[in-house]
């Protein structure tokens, strides 16, 4: 009798997992909106909920009646807020959309945001298009270096070099300092994308880095994607000596 009160107790608890999941997997909701005094400007980013830290194939939504639906089944997004934007970031007079999302999933040595751009392009019916963005994986391989002597750390982004006097921070045996691919963050401000990457150095008296400061980089459109236009080196301020 016990192995049956059991074996029955087992079913009906994997009946309503089975059945939860699939309320999330058929709950479609919208993340994030942009509200316009004009009902066709309105824009809608819309997904799959699959948990509360899962949402997968997103729509782009232009307009309150639907007449524009823009569909992306790869994008990923995880638990924290998305951000959607509604500027001219490629200076062409027309509102682009963007999307940023969390990628919890990210496999190492991969960014934790991605940035989805849709330009919105020249023809009567104010269409967009999804365009290109320069990896950040290709920037930093390119643009960024890093070289240690001794206690001072040398960065070049792009055509700046930057000298810092590392031993101001303290940190014990302060070595191998890197641009941390996963700290990207995106931010758009007066019509312009940027990014900022920390940079980090490996220390002794713990696993995780010692920061030392952040680079900058502003995008521009070139007509096929947009690239990198200036990369500064912002460094931290060392803390005050005891």
């Amino acid at each position: 009798m016990f192995k049956k009160i059991t074996a029955c107790c087992l079913i009906a608890l994997t009946l309503s997992t089975f059945k939860l999941e699939n309320i999330y997997a058929a709950e479609r909701i919208v993340l994030k909106s942009l509200q316009s005094n004009v009902w066709h400007q309105n824009i809608y980013l819309i997904a799959n909920r699959l948990s509360w830290i899962n949402y997968e194939n997103f729509t782009v939504q232009i307009g309150d009646r639907g007449e524009y639906f823009y569909n992306f089944p790869n994008w990923h997004h995880g638990k924290y807020e998305p951000a959607l934007y509604r500027e001219d970031i490629n200076g062409d007079t027309f509102e682009d959309v963007i999307v940023i999302l969390n990628n919890n999933e990210a496999v190492p040595g991969k960014p934790f945001r991605d940035i989805h751009i849709l330009n919105q392009y020249h023809d009567s019916y104010r269409r967009y298009e999804e365009a290109a963005l320069e990896s950040i994986e290709s920037t930093i391989s390119r643009d960024i270096k890093l070289k240690q002597h001794g206690g001072k750390v040398t960065v070049l982004a792009g055509k700046n070099k930057y000298n810092l006097d590392i031993s101001k921070f303290n940190y014990a045996k302060p070595h191998d300092p890197y641009a941390d691919i996963r700290s990207v963050e995106y931010t758009i401000e007066n019509n312009k994308l940027s990014a900022d990457i920390s940079v980090y150095v490996l220390r002794d008296e713990s696993d995780f880095g010692g920061l030392i400061g952040y680079i900058g980089i502003d995008y521009s459109w070139d007509g096929k994607m947009y690239k990198p236009k200036t990369l500064v080196f912002n460094p931290t301020i060392p803390p005050a000596p005891l």
